[in-house]
């Protein structure tokens, strides 16, 4: 189960996402319509979702400039760019997200990127759990 914040000015696909990700187990911490909702409500939570779904196009704030200035306080975020403007794709990998799908995507395919983001947190929690165990003589 994963803990995610939706970013995304249509209001519909909110709704849409938060049934469909809850039926899957996954936990919609919170919601945001727009990029300077998402950095405000992304540092008032006490614990950080394990993925943000980001669109770019938004009122307010695009996705991209919101992504960098959560990733300035969070290096460590995960942004996944679900967004109608493939243009913005490239831009928004080498910025820091994590993946990026564009607008139209199944569910299937987003609740398959959600399993792989989650793996590989948990493979490289694994990994400095095991780098910090002592070693016994």
């Amino acid at each position: 189960m994963a803990r995610i914040l939706l970013v995304d000015d249509e209001r519909d696909l909110l709704m849409i996402y938060k049934k469909l990700l809850a039926l899957e187990g996954h936990d919609v911490v919170d919601s945001a319509s727009n990029g300077k909702e998402a950095i405000e409500k992304f540092g008032e939570l006490p614990i950080k979702p394990d993925i943000i779904i980001m669109d770019y196009r938004m009122p307010v704030l695009d996705g991209l400039v919101a992504m960098k200035e959560i990733l300035k306080k969070t290096p460590d975020a995960k942004v996944l760019f679900v967004s109608a403007e493939k243009r913005v794709e490239k831009e928004a990998l080498e910025s820091g997200a994590i993946g990026f799908f564009t607008k139209p995507t199944s569910i299937r395919n987003l609740l398959a990127e959600i399993d792989r983001i989650q793996q590989l947190q948990t493979e490289k929690l694994k990994a400095v759990t095991q780098q910090e165990k002592p070693i016994e003589n």
